[in-house]
């Protein structure tokens, strides 16, 4: 601007003194009695300055005509710079009106599993897995058991089955879990397992959708985990590779199901209320025809469950694991208890159809071994009471268990009800669980030796399957990043599980490698 100012002074100086001369000019032209020849002297002088002047006149107009230029190039650049932004800004209006984010920025990151959500977190996306990839090997012997009765319930015989020792690779577990809210109050879970099915087909695991209408009243309803044994709640989080063997006949597992739930006093009470379609039944489907699958089918009975569990020292945040991982400085301890009752109708011919998800296993004849689980055909009444507590890497957790199942009247002298009636002269029969498990961090947060037992018995028979398991873990990154070790030695199997490494009736000792990677 100064260089401007500069330039628009020196025209209007030079252009004043155009004036001036050619006035004066004018002036001596027309002076009376002037000389002829001076006159025509200062003529030609004038002529000669007015030409001058002529000349940076007009180099003076060209200085202004490009300043004026430059000006309206400088204008013009503003005028659009004001348009580009009006435009963006118009832009970026729209955008917010249209988003349902309005005014609400996302995030991204890391908190117990990857997330992605806005600021109120009125909406959430969090994704979990975890993979558990295991050696194990399995010696089975001859134990003190015969074979299992016949169904008329004549004895088995001295045992006869397979002997010997196995040793593979397994994967456990291997599973995505999305879960989060939308529009705050509606909250959903969607997970599968790529692993552990059999054949290592993908199964539907915890899919459920709901509404929480605060942290001590939600309700749910899809495929879940039947509210019983507390170990179910944490399958990533146990101090040995494999539930205790004594739990596996008592539990439920997962089912299709409708239930009311939540955490009050300040988390110190967790409840669990539960109406389902029977043990097991999360990926049975109804489809109204023959089917080769034994869990193709639902009859029309409904399964009940309910479960509490108070925490007397800390929160039940406290036990969402086995371990003693905090380190807790104080001790903390909870205890848990389940009540459950489901009928089940497994003849073939039931309207709509015969349903055999619920499994009688481990039951103990008076003469003979272990019978092979059967297909319940009547009702059944469960009930468990757990106890855990921590104190500085120390943690205790146990478990008992008890189902009394009453058979049905048994039509025909086949399928589980006449097996039951012949082998125990009675169509009722109870069997009672119990374990165990003790673990301390002798290398605080990283090395931890853990020690359980266990047992099964039915009904007085005078049969019991022991569990006694030692192991040893080290925590590479808490739960996200562990490796564990154990053996175990079943005197005498109650049932044959790949994931336990029992065989029926033998005597087996199992050996267990196990890595998991958690997210």
């Amino acid at each position: 601007m100064g260089q401007q100012h500069s330039i628009a002074f020196g025209v209007k100086s030079r252009m004043a003194l155009a004036a001036l001369l050619a006035g004066a000019m004018a002036s001596g032209v027309s002076l009376a009695g002037t000389p002829e020849v001076a006159t025509g002297t200062a003529t030609a002088s004038q002529q000669v300055n007015v030409a001058e002047l002529q000349q940076e006149i007009e180099a003076l107009k060209g200085q202004v005509s490009q300043l004026k230029a430059k000006s309206d190039s400088n204008w013009l650049t503003q005028e659009r710079t004001k348009q580009i932004t009006q435009i963006v800004n118009t832009v970026l209006k729209d955008s917010k009106t249209r988003s349902q984010y309005l005014d609400n920025e996302l995030q991204a990151g890391y908190d117990n599993g990857f997330f992605i959500r806005t600021a109120d977190k009125s909406f959430q996306l969090t994704i979990n897995g975890y993979m558990q990839f295991r050696y194990m090997y399995q010696d089975a012997m001859k134990g003190s058991n015969n074979n299992a009765p016949s169904s008329s319930g004549a004895p088995g015989g001295p045992y006869s089955g397979p002997l010997g020792n196995s040793s593979e690779f397994q994967n456990r577990r291997t599973r995505l879990i999305l879960s989060g809210n939308a529009f705050k109050n509606i909250i959903y879970s969607i997970s599968g397992d790529f692993g552990g099915g059999s054949g290592s087909t993908f199964q539907i695991l915890d899919t459920w959708g709901g509404y929480e209408f605060n942290p001590g009243f939600m309700i749910r309803a899809g495929s879940m985990l039947v509210p019983f044994t507390h170990v179910e709640y944490y399958s990533a989080g146990t101090e040995f590779p494999e539930f205790a063997a004594s739990e596996a006949p008592f539990d439920p597992v997962r089912a299709l199901a409708f239930d009311v739930s939540g955490n009050v006093d300040s988390n110190k009470l967790f409840y669990d209320v539960q109406v389902n379609n029977g043990s097991k039944s999360n990926a049975i489907q109804n489809d109204g025809g023959a089917n080769s699958s034994s869990f193709s089918g639902l009859d029309n009975r409904f399964g009940f469950y309910g479960r509490v569990q108070f925490a007397g020292a800390g929160n039940n945040g406290d036990f969402t694991d086995s371990p003693d991982l905090s380190w807790h400085k104080h001790l903390v301890w909870a205890i848990g208890g389940a009540l459950g009752y489901e009928e089940q109708n497994s003849t073939p011919g039931t309207y709509p159809q015969g349903q055999s998800s619920l499994q009688i296993a481990g039951l103990a004849s008076p003469s003979s071994g272990f019978i092979s689980p059967i297909d319940a055909s009547g009702s059944l009444y469960r009930a468990t009471v757990d106890g855990h507590l921590k104190y500085r890497g120390f943690a205790f957790n146990s478990a008992v268990f008890f189902q009394h199942y009453n058979a049905a009247t048994p039509g025909n002298s086949s399928g589980d009800t006449a097996y039951i009636n012949n082998v125990y002269n009675t169509s009722s029969v109870w069997q009672l669980g119990a374990y165990g498990e003790v673990g301390y961090f002798v290398v605080p947060h990283r090395w931890e030796v853990v020690g359980r037992i266990g047992d099964m018995t039915t009904d007085g028979q005078g049969k019991q399957s022991m569990e006694y398991a030692a192991g040893l873990n080290y925590y590479i990154f808490g739960e996200n990043a562990k490796i564990q070790g154990a053996v175990t030695y079943l005197p005498n199997a109650a049932y044959t599980s790949p994931n336990v490494g029992s065989t029926i009736n033998t005597s087996d000792v199992v050996g267990q490698l196990e890595l998991q990677v958690k997210f």
